[in-house]
């Protein structure tokens, strides 16, 4: 999240002319990239465990027993 010391959000905005929508809609954005990020590394671990012979279904079902959905 950023840092915003004393400013408020709405202060913020004003400053760097952007929407309070859209700045709140680009922490939706980097929370859904670093979540993307946690998968793919998931991913990339499980077909080096497996040395390259899982498929996506295999892959598929080891995230999820691992409690990734």
């Amino acid at each position: 999240m950023p840092v915003q010391g004393s400013l408020s959000i709405e202060r913020m905005c004003q400053l760097a002319p952007v929407s309070r929508a859209g700045f709140y809609r680009s922490l939706q954005e980097q929370s859904g990239v670093e979540e993307d990020m946690e998968v793919r590394s998931a991913i990339q671990q499980i077909v080096v465990e497996h040395r390259r012979r899982y498929g996506y279904r295999r892959v598929t079902a080891e995230l999820r027993r691992r409690g990734i959905v």
